[in-house]
């Protein structure tokens, strides 16, 4: 008798134990959040994280106060950084080829994972349109706060600005050949993702330039 009584009472421990568990693992499911699928125009890099281009697929983490939403919007910014140096608190993990994490402080925010194939030609999207072929930079060249290293580079349209690629290109050739370095009034730059725009008219006359190879380590 007093054996049947410890197995019962064994048998609704561990019972107690898989609902928990359950409890646990349902929470953990519902704290990560399917978000709709993110393009990336090009091949693209964020620090040490590559993202070929294409679909990804997003999650965002609710636990760490980050909604589908937000994480859209970070991960756009976070592509259109210049240097690959976020800020604070994220930083990026990369976790293979077109797979990263971001994590905030020491809590992941959210992730993205390659879903689909397909070179980003031009074309519009939430960093901006990016212009037909490259820009190459002969050699480096200071530009306001920003050096621009020999190399290629890719130039994007920002959403709402009238300015058309080929005047883009037209003044980031004035831009680099103008002695000292410095940037002809009414022209600044946003050191983050260097976008250069007109003092007063910052949406409607912009471009944006950003390494072939995407933003890194520089």
């Amino acid at each position: 008798m007093g054996e049947r009584v410890r197995a019962r009472g064994l048998v609704g421990i561990l019972a107690v134990v898989a609902v928990a568990a359950c409890a646990l693992g349902s929470a953990s499911t519902a704290s990560a959040a399917s978000c709709p699928s993110f393009r990336v125009l090009h091949n693209d890099r964020i620090g040490p994280a590559s993202l070929p281009a294409g679909s990804y697929a997003m999650t965002a983490k609710s636990d760490a106060g980050v909604s589908c939403a937000a994480a859209s919007k970070l991960f756009t910014r976070f592509l259109s950084d210049y240097d690959g140096v976020l800020p604070r608190p994220w930083r990026v993990v990369a976790e293979g080829s077109g797979k990263a994490g971001f994590k905030k402080g020491a809590v992941v925010g959210f992730s993205v994972s390659r879903s689909g194939g397909g070179e980003g030609g031009g074309g519009g999207s939430s960093v901006g349109a990016l212009c037909a072929g490259s820009y190459t930079v002969n050699a480096g060249r200071m530009v306001g706060p920003l050096r621009f290293a020999r190399g290629g580079y890719l130039l994007y349209i920002p959403a709402g600005s009238r300015i058309k690629c080929r005047t883009a290109a037209v003044l980031f050739t004035r831009f680099l050949s103008t002695p000292g370095g410095r940037l002809p009034a009414p022209w600044r730059v946003n050191t983050q993702t260097a976008t250069f725009f007109k003092a007063g008219h910052a949406t409607r006359s912009a471009f944006r330039v950003e390494p072939l190879s995407g933003a890194g380590p520089r």
